[in-house]
């Protein structure tokens, strides 16, 4: 279970995948939490929103790839404890990682997108 994962349903009418969501941050901070921050849009339902995910207690990371510009294919993360955290990428950081919670600390929509992908003026 995601703690406050309504706060992202609410956005887009479902929990997402974040495919072709860009990695706009991603940290570790000692003893096992990670933060990961991706822009995302879904041009179906013409919504946008920058989600920002925390994760602790985490233990087993083999994620690999790391670069200046990251692209999810699919996050995807497990409901049973120790959830699985899997990173599918279309380009750069990908891998997997345990760890026993995690949540949604933000969520900003994007109220300025338009269908092509550009901003509004």
């Amino acid at each position: 279970m995601i703690s406050h994962s309504e706060t992202v349903e609410s956005i887009f009418g479902y929990w997402p995948e974040f495919a072709d969501g860009r990695i706009e941050l991603f940290s570790f901070e000692w003893p096992g939490i990670i933060c990961l921050r991706i822009a995302y849009i879904d041009s179906n339902t013409k919504k946008a929103a920058i989600v920002s995910l925390r994760f602790s207690g985490v233990t087993d990371i083999e994620l690999s790839e790391l670069h200046s510009e990251n692209i999810v294919d699919v996050l995807s993360i497990s409901s049973e404890p120790p959830n699985i955290v899997t990173i599918e990428s279309c380009y750069g950081l990908c891998g997997t990682f345990k760890c026993t919670a995690a949540e949604v600390t933000g969520v900003v929509s994007n109220h300025s997108f338009k269908a092509d992908g550009f901003a509004a003026a």
